[in-house]
């Protein structure tokens, strides 16, 4: 198949870490895989396995920039793309006017749980399929009735298990308790700094680690946290630090792996620790109940409860048989179902299926 994917992202998340597995495995695989992507991209940095000519830079700018839907229409006719596949909100009307344009199907990938604009229906009435990437994806769009519920598929998220080979930890002196992820408040690092000051004051020797990249403006959501943590006066506890390529290291140094988002559509680092053999605790948001689906596999909290969450710490802390139950459980789990494997055998199949009802 010649496939092009398009994704204007300026930054790298788990929606950006799917297209670029995506990519890359379809393309080793045997398929011809392009990319439309915006200036300075950082998904085209990593689309290593793309040959470069394969990759177009363009404007998008906007979810109204037509004149990149054109160019992109062109792009696709020239490379003889057979369909083409969006994954950010702003993408999908461009890649609706450019497939058009280009004469191929499309599909899109829902990434994220907010509402979808009504205007979508008319926009993307033409889209071959909706692909959500967690069930719970899958039952918000469906609630939304934007599009025909026919059209509405999920794909789990998958990870590259070939990245996490046997668990392998850091040893150090004191137990640390750590998160990754973007420092934007639905991730709730404001939730965990509270917990932690609650934690420090019973078992002062725990180091809290949050590793995170900060997308705001002048980095004012990091700003914000590091007053927070003075604030509360744990600067002893409590440290940030900045997002590294290298997860498997990062996540290594762990004892204890914490998500304290307000809402996740799927949580991502929460399988990669998992797969890495960190016991995780978890708010209860739709994504880590999917991944979490049962109490063998990591504790779930309330969300938003700062309180619940640092008995929930403390007890995980205390309980080392525990900790090492959610960390063998934890890992069969992900290896059994969200494989990067099992996630581009779906996508393909789903592929052929569109081509062949063209």
């Amino acid at each position: 198949m010649r496939i092009l994917q398009i994704c204007s992202a300026h930054s790298i998340g788990g929606g950006e870490r799917h297209v670029i597995d995506l990519s890359s495995s379809l393309t080793q695989r045997g398929h011809d895989v392009f990319a439309a992507v915006g200036p300075g991209s950082p998904v085209a940095a990593r689309l290593s396995a793309l040959p470069r000519e394969n990759i177009g830079v363009f404007r998008l700018r906007n979810a109204l920039d037509v004149r990149s839907a054109i160019a992109i229409g062109k792009f696709a006719r020239e490379n003889k793309i057979e369909m083409i596949s969006a994954h950010l909100a702003k993408d999908y009307p461009i890649t609706a006017l450019a497939a058009r344009r280009a004469g191929v199907p499309f599909t899109i990938t829902r990434h994220v749980l907010f509402p979808m604009n009504r205007l979508h229906r008319t926009l993307l009435r033409n889209v071959s399929y909706v692909i959500a990437p967690s069930n719970a994806v899958a039952d918000n769009l469906r609630r939304e009735r934007v599009f025909p519920q026919e059209k509405i598929i999920t794909i789990r998220h998958g990870l590259d298990i070939e990245r996490f080979p046997e668990p392998v930890r850091t040893h150090h002196d004191s137990m640390v308790v750590g998160t990754i992820g973007n420092l934007d408040p639905v991730k709730g690092f404001d939730i965990l700094i509270h917990a932690a000051k609650s934690v420090a004051d019973t078992m002062p020797d725990v180091e809290f680690k949050i590793v995170g990249e900060d997308r705001s403006r002048r980095h004012h959501n990091e700003k914000g946290l590091r007053d927070l943590i003075a604030r509360l006066d744990i600067q002893d506890s409590v440290t940030i630090a900045e997002l590294s390529d290298d997860i498997q290291s990062t996540l290594a140094g762990f004892d204890l792996f914490v998500s304290a988002s307000r809402s996740e559509s799927f949580g991502l680092v929460i399988a990669e620790a998992m797969l890495s053999g960190i016991p995780v605790i978890a708010t209860a948001t739709e994504g880590a109940k999917e991944i979490i689906s049962d109490p063998s596999l990591g504790q779930l909290v309330p969300i938003g409860s700062a309180q619940a969450l640092a008995e929930g710490i403390a007890a995980l802390l205390r309980d080392p048989n525990k900790r090492e139950q959610f960390a063998i459980s934890g890992r069969a789990n992900v290896l059994k179902n969200f494989s990067l494997h099992r996630m581009v055998d779906e996508t393909e199949a789903l592929y052929h299926r569109v081509l062949d009802s063209k």
